[in-house]
């Protein structure tokens, strides 16, 4: 029988095929993917026997996630295939942005100029071990992998049932995976599926220059942005004394939590990186003399355990310290020039100021402002910031204060490490590289790349979310995660793809062997020795 994605050759083909078609986050080539994909899936004898196992899930924004489902013959069994198949922008190519998605041309044109590679690049280059180009890491090199194995499947007719999803947006907000798993647990019931593995193939991370082991990752590493808007008192520049700058306080807050060691986690040996911000400014327009009274900050926060509930209640207290440590020095300072502070700084949650303003202000007039800022912004993020500093704009009663709440979007932590399954699994994959390639393979706890793994399991300390469904401004509706949907279809998760390296570089780049060999062998092996009886 005539096969399209079984040889070292073939896949190949297919990644180049997949990398040529540009689909950088929110492009127009984002938007046609998913209908390629469906369209190579449907050259598949089984799919053109039964089209109606490929849907494409679309977004709220009309992107489309694509789901193919592979129906066992008998087994409930079920593993789901995940991948995303957007990629960051090439504005970093300079003036070889044109053969970014050529993995032959940008290749060869590296070969002609190296001012964009570091030492370790250019050895890789010069190899020949590797292939460049945008998305042959991030991570087109999944997708290929699930299209290959899902053909074996539907060839040698294997009884576990496999679903295929490849989605739009992780780059950015994850839309295309939360409207996948709405429709996996729909899928999960119209055909009675028994959900037992969430296999990602987002590409393993070298740890070092010369490593040439392979990572599996029984986790994934969760995101969170708190955020701060703080609404100070204006005046002219020329009496500073009589209002308060936003961006004074802003500076303490800034410094209590940027860098802080109080927001970092340890699992064991992995450590998360430390708390940043993404996002610090006024919300000035343009230029005058009036000072700054109102600013804004974002904050990174990586998780390993920790779920909203509890990083709200911290981020709070680090922000009330902060705010007390800046007004103190600031009535110093002012008494100093002789005037006596006549006010205080209060710190409210969003969940706070949204009652106060429906109380004092009817919630016609809150709805209105919520609504009318939905309509003209389009990025949930922005959504939010806009109606913290309108509600807080619309409550000039309350004086000078700072509001803390949530900005879109939210990666919970998840882990499935220890668990009998993904234990023996763990060992399936280091077995079957080592006898088979000589090739090392060694677990690390959580994926440090974020992924979407973080929407098919709870956060290991629980379902902790009320916080950030209260203090996220857009919550439910132009930003929704469903909790309840991912209780459903949770199941032990791992992360297993191909060795790459420089994700989100111009050096991005595939390990080929470990690619178009090794990892077709270990995805086949880990479905037929776990999940197929008799194998």
């Amino acid at each position: 029988m005539l096969t399209k994605w079984q040889s070292k050759l073939s896949r190949e083909t297919l990644l180049k095929q997949l990398v040529a078609h540009s689909s950088v986050t929110h492009s127009s080539g984002e938007r046609q993917f998913p209908y390629m994909i469906q369209d190579e899936l449907m050259t598949l004898n089984y799919y053109k026997q039964h089209p109606e196992l490929i849907h494409l899930v679309p977004t709220k924004d009309q992107r489309h996630a694509v789901v193919a489902l592979y129906r066992a013959p008998h087994s409930k069994q079920t593993v789901t295939l995940i991948s995303h198949y957007d990629t960051v922008g090439i504005e970093d190519y300079g003036t070889l942005q044109g053969h970014a998605f050529d993995m032959d041309e940008i290749t060869h044109s590296f070969h002609q100029n190296q001012t964009y590679l570091d030492q370790d690049s250019i050895k890789d280059l010069k190899s020949g071990d590797y292939a460049f180009g945008r998305g042959s890491m991030d991570m087109k090199p999944g997708l290929m992998l699930h299209m290959s194995l899902l053909e074996k499947a539907t060839i040698e007719n294997w009884d576990v049932n496999l679903v295929l999803i490849t989605v739009p947006d992780e780059e950015v907000n994850s839309q295309g995976m939360l409207a996948a798993v709405n429709y996996l647990d729909k899928l999960r019931l119209q055909y009675d599926l028994d959900i037992k593995l969430h296999l990602n193939s987002e590409p393993t991370f070298q740890q070092a220059s010369h490593d040439h082991n392979h990572y599996y990752y029984t986790g994934s590493i969760g995101k969170i942005m708190p955020s701060v808007l703080v609404y100070g008192r204006e005046t002219h520049v020329g009496t500073p004394a009589i209002g308060l700058s936003s961006n004074f306080i802003l500076s303490y807050i800034q410094q209590e939590i940027e860098y802080s060691f109080d927001f970092k986690e340890t699992f064991e040996d992995e450590t998360t990186p430390m708390p940043v911000s993404l996002l610090m400014r006024d919300i000035k327009l343009q230029y005058d003399v009036q000072t700054p009274f109102r600013s804004i900050a974002l904050f990174n926060l990586f998780l390993f355990e920790r779920h909203a509930d509890a990083v709200f209640e911290q981020f709070n207290q680090a922000v009330k310290s902060a705010v007390q440590k800046g007004m103190t020095v600031y009535e110093e300072r002012i008494r100093q020039e002789g005037i006596a502070l006549d006010f205080d700084m209060k710190v409210m949650s969003y969940h706070e100021l949204y009652e106060h303003a429906i109380q004092h202000h009817q919630f016609s007039t809150v709805q209105q402002i919520i609504d009318d800022v939905v309509a003209v912004e389009s990025e949930p993020y922005r959504q939010s910031i806009e109606i913290v500093d309108q509600l807080i704009n619309l409550c000039r009663e309350l004086g000078p204060t700072t509001i803390t709440f949530f900005a879109p979007p939210y990666y919970p932590a998840t882990n499935a490490s220890y668990h009998p399954l993904i234990e023996s699994i763990g060992e399936t994959i280091s077995n079957t590289l080592l006898t088979k390639f000589k090739r090392t393979s060694q677990r690390i706890h959580y994926f440090n790349g974020i992924s979407d793994l973080s929407y098919v399991s709870p956060s290991p300390s629980g379902s902790m979310f009320k916080a950030y469904e209260m203090n996220t401004p857009v919550f439910d509706q132009t930003y929704t995660i469903p909790f309840e949907a991912i209780e459903r279809i949770q199941a032990p998760l791992i992360n297993c793809g191909p060795i790459g390296k420089d994700a989100h570089k111009v050096s991005e780049r595939i390990h080929k062997n470990s690619a178009f060999e090794e990892l077709p062998v270990v995805l086949e092996t880990i479905i037929k020795h776990h999940f197929i009886k008799d194998n």
